[in-house]
């Protein structure tokens, strides 16, 4: 299909380098498809390799980008040096080289067919078999261009009339809040290409053989064995989503601002700039780069590059003794291949003949926006450009939105993100100053949450590791700890900036800051929902919370705002947690960004405090307060009681609720679930078969039995703050990751109590009834003290419910959850229902 064409090359004075399509710039498609030919054809330090594959992939008439690597150049061509050396004739008679298709030459693999004919490959793979003309792929290996310019044009009159896109039509408005109706964008039917009758079908192709990896390889995610069922992913990569909106009808509600192609800015920008790939290292300290402190390193483009000095070995009698272990030649052998084989390739080549189209990927990046992005703001909208973007952060950005699709592009998601993950750590290794660019690190934080929670047993895994090079990056970045800002870079180097500069110069410390606390507060949610230690210490933070929403989120046009990002001066971390321990009071009021940081830090502390449980709480006896943990002396205020009073101040906040004004109150009803009593949520886990033996199960189960006869009063206390999250999240939705793991805690806590608590209603003589909803209520403190009838919002009746039931309900919500990890533990909770 033409709409499928990776490279357009002219042959006359009209190229151009800039190509739109439906809404995105297509350089920007072009070069993320070019970082997967590059990180799977060439290694750091093989220079000749580097040469050799760049030549061939440019006979082929590939895109190859030229910036990963400083040595990879489009050369000239071998033939035209020659002859302009000797004055020998500039044509050359040669025998006619054999072409490859399209597809086969897109991805560097031997083509069996011939012009007029279907190779086997896009037989195999039920695809247009199309063939480049000859005549000009003759044309092409004598032109100029390849042999004078280190530059790939496009022709941009060609382009255009090959996607049937006017050129004055490639600019998309952004408006404020979204909405779910699509409307036109003008009356110019040609604006987009029309959506085939008939599109590739690869739904016959399993996922991995599209892209060359094995997808949940594990047994067991999250520690739950749920056998051979994996997730429903979608087998086909369309190049248009199945019910992609029709032509012409992009919400204008929530696309994105892209600039035209006669803008300056983006006319002349060829593959390299377009990947953008960092320069300095955005360390932002003042350390000479031979500071003798072992943590300081500023990296190189040489730091890849190892030389192995001759050694000249001394006679030592002592360490060469016969009847010492000595290492064979055989050995040595296998260490040398092993070192050649790691300076190799280590990916399978990818088919990416169905890479997801402009269309679908402008409409996945405004997904992101949609969904995902109030989640975590560290991205600054207003001024986001696609074509400014790196195609790896675009490549994350992208996954994150195909997971809030309705069109089942759970699948294609994954592998997006597993393709950026790739992306990310070849450019980590192949040049050392990409682990401290901020795109980068901002591409590494989203790929990780992504593949935390998207379902994927691998990339979860993947994602636990990432964890800990995050955290280094931040604290190498000094993203949280007083740094070289830019605003003094600017007042060194300028006497007298000018306003629009010192803006700038705010926005990006703003843009720093952040990613340093959407790292932060990355590390303290896996802390929270998974009970996992964080990496973060609480001490080691000395920043500003981030600025308002209000002025983070304001168009760049707005001055006002502007004004006031620049004179912005929120309060330190260290100063806001300094007022509430000692004070119990909040110094300033806080954006909803700085409410859900102070909330997991505050419930972070209450999990620190809960580690001394497995050694000093083995024989706890009952009581009647509901705050049981212990803290240091020198806490005038208990961080669990500040964090269900920061819960209720959330209530009464001025701004709408979104997901980190609800996250607050979700970590005040899970810190009652978690803490009433010391390793309850852990128990219930093991009850349910997460890990252990048969035996471990049984003594958990009675575990549990026992503490519910013995602490009615607490028991019913944990049973109302499941319910009130549980009708929570229920009342604000917004599809975080996070409300999954919130509703299996919920689930197991009902399945728990109910299964193996013995009259846990008390008696059910009065005639009162007591509803238990999101917000607390004098008569659910009653209930929880003298039980009685009662009925949980969403639920029903207590003394109606049957485990069964329970566990369906739990069941159906964690089905219609976006994020495939709810896909796994709505398996959990049917293989406990089948018991």
């Amino acid at each position: 299909m033409e709409d499928k064409a990776l490279c357009a090359f002219g042959s006359g004075p009209e190229r151009s380098n800039h190509l739109s399509v439906a809404g995105m710039n297509a350089g920007v498609f072009l070069a993320s498809l070019n970082i997967f030919s590059v990180m799977n054809e060439v290694m750091p330090g093989m220079s000749d390799t580097n040469a050799r594959s760049a030549r061939s992939a440019l006979s082929e008439g590939l895109c190859l980008p030229m910036l990963y690597f400083h040595e990879l150049r489009f050369y000239s061509d071998v033939m035209s040096r020659h002859t302009a050396i000797h004055d020998q004739a500039s044509v050359i008679l040669k025998k006619p080289r054999k072409v490859s298709c399209n597809s086969c030459a897109t991805l560097k693999v031997r083509c069996n067919g011939y012009p007029g004919s279907t190779c086997a490959r896009c037989l195999a793979s039920k695809q247009a078999c199309v063939y480049r003309n000859t005549e000009q792929i003759l044309q092409r290996n004598h032109s100029p261009l390849l042999s004078s310019t280190n530059q790939i044009s496009v022709n941009h009159a060609n382009s255009h009339a090959t996607f049937n896109i006017p050129a004055s039509s490639s600019r998309i408005a952004l408006s404020d809040p979204p909405n779910t109706t699509y409307m036109t964008l003008n009356d110019n039917p040609g604006v987009l290409p029309p959506l085939q009758d008939s599109i590739d079908d690869f739904s016959n192709l399993p996922l991995e053989s599209l892209y060359g990896f094995v997808m949940d390889s594990s047994e067991n995610y999250f520690g739950w064995d749920i056998g051979d069922t994996e997730l429903d992913h979608m087998k086909s990569l369309n190049s248009h989503a199945p019910n992609t909106p029709p032509e012409n009808s992009l919400s204008s509600e929530f696309t994105y601002s892209l600039d035209p192609p006669t803008q300056t800015r983006s006319r002349g920008r060829d593959t390299a700039a377009l990947l953008s790939f960092p320069s300095p290292p955005d360390t932002r300290d003042s350390q000479p780069a031979d500071s003798p402190w072992p943590h300081v390193y500023k990296p190189s483009t040489e730091d890849s590059n190892i030389d192995l000095p001759s050694v000249s070995q001394k006679q030592r009698p002592t360490l060469y003794d016969g009847r010492l272990d000595r290492v064979e030649d055989s050995m040595r052998d296998a260490m040398l291949s092993l070192v050649g084989i790691s300076h190799k390739p280590h990916w399978p080549d990818i088919d990416v003949t169905a890479f997801p189209s402009t269309q679908t990927l402008t409409v996945c990046i405004n997904l992101y926006f949609r969904h995902f992005h109030d989640t975590l703001p560290i991205l600054r909208r207003p001024t986001f450009r696609v074509a400014d973007a790196a195609p790896v952060l675009l490549l994350a950005m992208a996954a994150i939105g195909a997971m809030y699709s309705r069109d089942g592009l759970s699948g294609l998601a994954i592998a997006m993100n597993e393709l950026a993950r790739r992306a990310i750590a070849y450019m980590r290794e192949n040049n050392r100053q990409a682990m401290f660019d901020t795109s980068i690190v901002q591409a590494w934080l989203l790929q990780s949450i992504f593949g935390l929670f998207c379902g994927s047993r691998m990339l979860y895994q993947h994602a636990e590791i990432s964890r800990g090079g995050l955290v280094t990056a931040a604290r190498r970045m000094h993203l949280l700890r007083p740094s070289l800002t830019f605003v003094e870079e600017l007042q060194r180097r300028k006497e007298t900036a000018t306003p629009e500069e010192l803006r700038k110069a705010c926005a990006d410390d703003e843009e720093r800051r952040r990613l340093g606390w959407g790292i932060y507060l990355y590390d303290m949610q896996i802390s929270c929902l998974l009970n996992i230690s964080p990496q973060f210490s609480i001490g080691e933070v000395n920043m500003p919370l981030p600025t308002d929403e209000e002025i983070w989120n304001a168009p760049a046009s707005t001055t006002h705002f502007e004004s006031e990002l620049l004179q912005s001066n929120s309060s330190n971390f260290r100063h806001i947690m300094s007022g509430l321990l000692t004070n119990g009071k909040l110094p300033q009021p806080l954006n909803p960004f700085g409410y859900s940081l102070i909330a997991h830090t505050l419930y972070r502390q209450c999990t620190d405090a809960c580690e001394n449980d497995k050694f000093l709480s083995l024989h706890l006896t009952s009581t009647a307060h509901p705050y049981r943990l212990a803290f240091p002396s020198s806490f005038n205020h208990n961080p669990q009681i500040l964090l269900d009073q920061l819960s209720d101040s959330c209530n009464t906040v001025s701004c709408m609720p979104n997901s980190l004004i609800v996250s607050v109150s979700a970590l005040s009803h899970l810190g009652h679930v978690q803490f009433t009593w010391p390793g309850f949520l852990e128990n219930i886990k093991i009850a349910a078969g997460k890990s252990g033996t048969e035996a471990s199960k049984g003594e958990a189960r009675s575990w549990l039995s026992s503490r519910i006869l013995d602490d009615p009063v607490n028991a019913r206390a944990i049973l109302v703050h499941a319910g009130q999250l549980t009708s929570l999240l229920a009342r604000f939705t917004f599809d975080t990751p996070s409300e999954s793991v919130w509703m299996f805690d919920a689930a197991l806590t009902f399945w728990a109590i109910v299964k193996f608590g013995v009259g846990i209603g008390g008696s059910s003589d009065s005639s009162r009834e007591t509803t238990v909803t999101w917000s607390d209520s004098d008569e659910v403190y009653s209930w929880i003290e003298n039980g009685g009838r009662v009925t949980f919002q969403g639920i029903g009746d207590l003394s109606q419910l049957s485990v069964p039931k329970i566990l369906g309900i739990f069941i159906e919500r964690l089905d219609n959850m976006p994020w495939g990890i709810a896909q796994r533990f709505k398996h959990v909770l049917v293989n406990i229902r089948e018991e």
